[in-house]
């Protein structure tokens, strides 16, 4: 997901969540805290107390602490409210990883046009991959194949700047030499594999009727070199 600079990403307003978050019993007590008049006062309050002073005295203390919140309210409810929306701007979502990256209208047409681009060109090697792996292996196993072969060729494993720079990646991607050598590996793997199963077959034909099967279907230059392989591996 992404979002444009100027977008919020809040389900309430940033007034009902002050309504909810920031009640004034908690904005009176975030004054208590902050205002230095208030501590003052309620200070003097405590201190009026101890001393068991007379009720005519800590009541107008009272009332000046009442009056000065209520004279402070406003602006402490403002400063919440601002408090609230900035929790929802697009830069916040960023760096709580809600979303992948602010996009400024202006780039948006060059910057998705590569999104797509990165898409399709991942998708392209992972078909690749997958038809080299054989099918039971999983979109999100080729495209982890992907991103580790990438990442390992660069030399930055883990970095996600490296892998989220599209025109590096198309630049990989256009050099079949930075992944072909895992690719045979792949298909060599998946051979190995069927081979093996024939193997363990209680079929002692099922072995060398499915070599006959492979080597019937190559053309005659591969096959006797496929043949001669077979050979020097029997000895």
């Amino acid at each position: 997901m992404y979002a444009e600079r100027t977008a919020k990403g809040n389900v309430l307003e940033p007034e009902g969540l002050v309504e909810i978050k920031f009640r004034p019993k908690e904005l009176e007590e975030c004054m208590l805290r902050l205002d230095p008049e208030l501590i003052k006062l309620s200070t003097r309050l405590r201190e009026m107390k101890k001393e068991n002073a007379g009720l005519s005295e800590m009541d107008t203390t009272r009332r000046s602490i009442i009056a000065r919140m209520k004279q402070l309210m406003p602006i402490y409810t403002q400063v919440a409210t601002r408090f609230a929306e900035l929790h929802d701007t697009s830069a916040r979502m960023a760096a709580k990883g809600v979303i992948g990256k602010v996009v400024d209208w202006e780039e948006s047409r060059s910057f998705f046009y590569r999104r797509l681009r990165r898409r399709v060109t991942e998708d392209a090697l992972a078909k690749e991959i997958r038809e080299a792996a054989g099918e039971q292996l999983s979109q999100k196993s080729a495209l982890d194949y992907i991103k580790k072969w990438y990442l390992s060729s660069n030399g930055s494993d883990g970095n996600s700047e490296k892998w989220n720079n599209d025109e590096a990646f198309f630049a990989w991607k256009d050099d079949p030499t930075n992944y072909e050598n895992q690719l045979e590996e792949l298909k060599a793997e998946r051979v190995s594999k069927w081979l093996s199963r024939l193997a363990e077959s209680p079929d002692v034909k099922a072995l060398p009727n499915g070599l006959s099967i492979v080597l019937n279907k190559m053309n005659p230059s591969k096959r006797e070199q496929v043949i001669d392989g077979l050979r020097q591996l029997l000895g």
